[in-house]
């Protein structure tokens, strides 16, 4: 009888011990909204005195823009640590434009000293911003026993998932945005003036202007008038 006792307790000591903090279980359900950050990086470098980039590195980049299916949410950023002066600011920009014309939106340069790079160097740091895609849901606890009455592991994962999946640009969840109207509220707006009629009508307008013309034995002179039709600028 005592080691019956003995072996029961023994068993739910172990069990004790395997329980998580309450605080710590439910603090990994309560970060489900927080976005975690990746990053890749590229280096490029550059022939002295060169500022273009040859076909295999145009093929890397438009590879690293093409890699997942996130080029329009991931940002992506041309790192230079600044000792090549204006040459390598312009290598920079032209790697900023070869990634926007690979498919890239979020693009931008950034000089930074720590990189150490080189004058004849520029790294692309890629990061992408993921929230509920990583180990949501983590099936912990697995089993139905919850001592902690916390939230079990899952819950929440689809409505995080599909909060990160409706943001424009995932980084605005981890740094927010410049303050102003929400893309989505522009787009909206313009679209309901187009509806209710209110969207200014272009009309072409013409400008007259004197013209002077010399004959083709170079003797008189003749002055006439060419016609100009622009078209206005619509509101949107």
């Amino acid at each position: 009888m005592r080691s019956a006792l003995l072996a029961l307790s023994a068993a739910f000591a172990l069990a004790a011990c395997d329980t998580p903090s309450p605080v710590a279980q439910q603090a990994m359900v309560d970060a489900r909204m927080e976005p975690v950050r990746g990053d890749t990086m590229l280096a490029f470098g550059f022939r002295p005195g060169s500022g273009q980039l040859d076909a295999a590195q145009v093929s890397a980049l438009r590879a690293m823009v093409a890699y997942g299916r996130a080029a329009q949410r991931d940002e992506f950023v041309v790192v230079s640590d600044g000792t090549g002066g204006p040459i390598q600011q312009a290598r920079a920009r032209q790697v900023m434009n070869s990634l926007s014309n690979a498919g890239a939106r979020w693009v931008g340069t950034k000089i930074e000293p720590a990189m150490a790079t080189g004058p004849d160097q520029v790294v692309v740091v890629r990061s992408a911003y993921r929230i509920a895609e990583l180990d949501c849901p983590d099936y912990k606890p697995a089993g139905i026993m919850n001592n902690n009455e916390a939230t079990m592991g899952g819950f929440g994962c689809a409505v995080a998932y599909n909060f990160g999946q409706m943001l424009a640009r995932p980084r605005d969840a981890a740094i927010g945005r410049d303050p102003g109207p929400a893309d989505g509220t522009v787009n909206a707006a313009a679209i309901q003036r187009y509806r209710e009629g209110r969207v200014r009508t272009v009309r072409p307008s013409s400008t007259t202007s004197p013209t002077t013309m010399g004959s083709a034995d170079g003797g008189g002179m003749a002055t006439g008038s060419s016609t100009t039709t622009s078209g206005g600028t619509p509101s949107y």
